[in-house]
């Protein structure tokens, strides 16, 4: 298969824009000639990850129903201390610890906790601070080599790649608030290419965070665009979506005798609970394959002539996905947070179904194909900023 852009033509746009050093860095990740060697598997997600902060009550004896409130609206991390860890491994929630030298001294217990999801250390820092977050990370993973440490990069400084090769992390984690005024938004799908491109080398998965203040279809562009290029979690600024009503001393204000909870972001939980029936599939992915329709982002191209599947529409981004079994999948989504968009998909002779999941119940319909040639056509209408997930039944000769 040929590549659909050149990796020359990408990297003039990448010198123009960011600079010879980037540049260089990203030719490797934007030629895809030749399938990439395979690289040893780091760390693995658990799940598509969707991680928030919830506000715990002051009695631990209201924390359960906090825990299953945060778990019924589709999230499967909080922030918190080890004093959550038994409530939320009751409820099937898991804990993002703080990096101190506190839990560092027990987390070597743990290293088996399935309520462990990881250590958060650092948030924006710069290039003199990756030696000792060397350290830091290498002296956790000692610790408890299953679960990693957290440190968010902020995408506009360009020095994520050297973070990844001087800190070695067993997770990327980044942020770009591309929605927002003066953040680059022209960078975006540049970003998620090269955050891809690096965690592909580095056997190692990517998590990004994105602002939860965005109106809600760009809330939506932002997760499912993301999903298509691979990443496998998320978190919030700001984080505070689980909340309860207290008094003036913070203590819960009770209602029926129960604790009187809410959510500050409801449509967000909306997209969390679809992402949970996603989940079992997209973990388990890789991303083989990103096709843009017209107008083309900044390093994006469209599906090479001879690709399987052939996207046509305006506005479209499909995310090409193969589990470790070999099934395919496709992300077909609507880049635009403002406007509906029907998406064509042509597909060869090797394609003799296909299956759209459904997002509230996690099952299964199939499409129908119009036949036309040598090809079959199926169709998508997709909600501004929306996504949809595809099961592809294909025969390839070997």
């Amino acid at each position: 298969m040929k590549p659909h852009r050149s990796a020359y033509k990408i990297t003039r746009v990448l010198v123009i824009i960011l600079g010879a050093s980037f540049a260089t860095v990203a030719t490797a990740i934007c030629e895809e000639v030749s399938p990439a060697p395979k690289v040893k598997v780091r760390y693995r997600m658990p799940s598509i990850v969707m991680s928030a902060h919830a506000d715990w009550p002051k009695d631990p004896n209201y924390r359960d129903a906090m825990a299953k409130f945060v778990v019924d609206h589709g999230f499967n991390v909080v922030e918190g201390g080890v004093d959550v860890l038994d409530v939320c491994r009751k409820n099937g929630l898991m804990v993002q610890l703080g990096g101190d030298q506190a839990t560092l001294d027990i987390a070597p217990k743990l290293r088996e906790d399935p309520a462990v999801f990881g250590y958060f250390v650092s948030d924006r820092r710069r290039r003199d601070s990756f030696p000792a977050f060397a350290k830091i990370a290498s002296i956790f993973e000692k610790a408890d080599p299953n679960h990693p440490t957290i440190f968010i990069n902020r995408a506009a400084w360009n020095e994520f790649g050297d973070f990844a090769k001087q800190v070695k992390p067993m997770l990327l984690d980044f942020y770009h608030y591309h929605a927002m005024p003066r953040r680059h938004a022209e960078r975006y799908y540049l970003y998620l290419l090269m955050f891809r491109g690096l965690g592909q080398e580095h056997g190692v998965p990517v998590m990004r965070c994105t602002s939860s203040s965005s109106p809600p279809a760009v809330l939506r562009q932002t997760i499912y665009t993301s999903l298509a290029y691979g990443v496998k979690g998320f978190h919030f600024w700001t984080p505070w979506i689980f909340a309860h009503a207290k008094d003036k001393e913070g203590n819960a204000v009770l209602k029926g005798g129960k604790l009187n909870m809410y959510v500050t972001l409801p449509h967000l939980t909306d997209i969390a609970k679809e992402v949970r029936k996603m989940s079992p599939v997209l973990v388990n992915c890789r991303s083989v394959a990103m096709y843009h329709t017209d107008p083309l982002p900044i390093s994006g191209g469209k599906a090479p002539g001879d690709a399987w599947c052939q996207p046509s529409g305006s506005q479209l981004l499909v995310g090409v996905l193969k589990d470790e079994k070999g099934g395919d999948f496709l992300l077909v989504t609507n880049k635009h947070p403002g406007m509906k968009q029907e998406a064509s998909l042509s597909f060869d002779a090797t394609v003799s179904a296909v299956e759209q999941m459904d997002k509230k119940t996690g099952n299964w319909k199939a499409i129908p194909l119009d036949a036309g040639g040598e090809r079959r056509t199926g169709k998508l209408h997709l909600a501004p900023g929306d996504g949809e997930l595809l099961k592809v039944v294909r025969v390839v000769k070997k």
